[in-house]
C-alpha cells in the first residue's frame, strides 16, 4: 500500500505538470529554467540533506558499493552497445547508443528514489550517479564530438551534484564528530530537499505535455524503449541476485537502471547536427512509457528484496 500511494502521489505530480504544459503554464522557456533550477540547487541540497548522517560501516559498505555497482552497469551498458544497435543507421545508432548508456536518473532517479528509500536512497543515488556523469561527459559527449580530457575535468568539477557530495563528505564528518551544521542552515537545505519530488515530477509532466502518439508508435523508438526499460533493469537484477550486495544499495540500482533515456540525447543531438528529431523521440516515448514500468519495476523491489 506504501508503493501504490507513493506511485499515486509520483503520477499525480507528473499530470499536473502535463497540464500545467498543455495550457502554456510551462513553456520551454519555463521548462528550461526549472530544470536547471533542480540541478543547481534542489537537488544539491537534496544531496546535502542525504549526507547528514553519522558516517558508520554499514553506510561506508552502501555507498561503496553502490559506486562499485554503477561502474560495472556502466561497463554493461558498453558492451550492450557493441551488441545491439549494429542494423541501425549511423546517426540513429549514435542516438541509442548514448541514450542507453546516459540515462534521466538524475532529474527524474533521484526524486524516485528519495521517495521510495527516504534520504538513505538519496544518498546512494547521488553516489550511483557519480560514474555515470563521469561517462556522460566523456564516452558519451565523444559520440558526437571529439571532447577534450580538460573540457570533462571541468564539468565533472564544476557540476552543482558533484560539488554538493564533495561538501556533503565534509558535513557527514562533521557529524560523525558530533558537530551539526547550524539549524538555520539545516533547516533551509531540508526545506529545499523537500521540494525535490514535486519540482521534478512536474517538471517531467511538463516535457511530456509535448509528446504526440505518433512520436511513441515507433518500431524502432518502442524496442529501444523496451531494451532501456525493462530488459536492461532485468539483466542487472538478476546479477546483483547472485552477488553479494546490500539489499538497499541493489534495489537503488536496479530503479536508477529503470530510467528512461536523458534530456541531454536530444540537447546534444540538435547542438551537433545529429538526428535530433529521432532523438526527441527517444527521450518522450521512454519518459511517457516509464510512467507504467518504473511502478512495476517498484513493486518487483518490494517483493523480491
Amino acid at each position: 500500500m506504501e508503493t501504490a500511494s507513493i506511485q499515486i502521489e509520483i503520477f499525480l505530480l507528473t499530470g499536473i505538470g502535463f497540464l500545467c504544459g498543455r495550457k502554456g503554464m510551462l513553456s520551454s522557456k519555463t521548462r528550461e529554467q526549472l530544470i536547471d533550477l533542480l540541478f543547481a540547487v534542489i537537488l544539491p541540497a537534496s544531496i546535502l540533506d542525504s549526507f547528514q548522517v553519522e558516517l558508520t560501516p554499514t553506510v561506508v559498505e552502501q555507498t561503496l558499493g553502490a559506486f562499485l555497482v554503477s561502474c560495472g552497469i556502466q561497463v554493461f551498458y558498453w558492451l550492450w552497445n557493441h551488441v545491439f544497435y549494429r542494423g541501425t543507421s549511423p546517426d540513429h545508432r549514435v542516438c541509442l547508443r548514448y541514450a542507453t548508456m546516459v540515462s534521466n536518473a538524475g532529474l527524474i532517479g533521484m526524486p524516485i528514489a528519495a521517495a521510495y528509500f527516504g534520504s538513505r536512497g538519496l544518498l546512494l543515488a547521488s553516489i550511483f550517479l557519480i560514474p555515470q556523469r563521469v561517462f556522460m561527459w566523456s564516452y558519451g559527449l565523444s559520440m558526437f564530438t571529439d571532447s577534450s580530457g580538460r573540457d570533462v575535468l571541468r564539468k565533472l568539477a564544476t557540476h552543482p551534484c558533484i560539488v554538493s557530495i564533495a561538501i556533503g563528505i565534509g558535513v557527514m564528518g562533521l557529524y560523525t564528530a558530533g558537530i551539526q551544521l547550524p539549524a538555520p542552515v539545516t533547516a533551509t537545505v531540508s526545506a529545499l530537499s523537500d521540494c525535490s519530488t514535486a519540482l521534478g515530477m512536474v517538471a517531467v509532466g511538463g516535457i511530456l505535455s509535448d509528446c504526440r502518439l505518433r512520436d511513441v508508435v515507433n518500431r524502432e523508438v518502442l524496442t529501444y524503449s523496451l531494451y532501456r526499460l525493462v530488459l536492461i533493469p532485468l539483466c542487472v537484477a538478476g546479477l546483483l541476485l547472485v552477488l553479494p550486495v546490500d539489499p538497499l544499495t541493489a534495489q537503488v540500482s536496479i530503479l536508477l537502471t529503470a530510467m528512461p533515456a536523458a534530456s541531454t540525447t536530444a540537447m546534444l543531438a540538435a547542438k551537433y547536427r545529429g538526428d535530433a528529431p529521432f532523438a526527441s523521440e527517444l527521450v518522450l516515448s521512454s519518459t511517457l512509457l516509464s510512467l507504467v514500468t518504473v511502478p512495476g519495476v517498484c513493486m518487483a523491489l518490494s517483493l523480491v528484496w
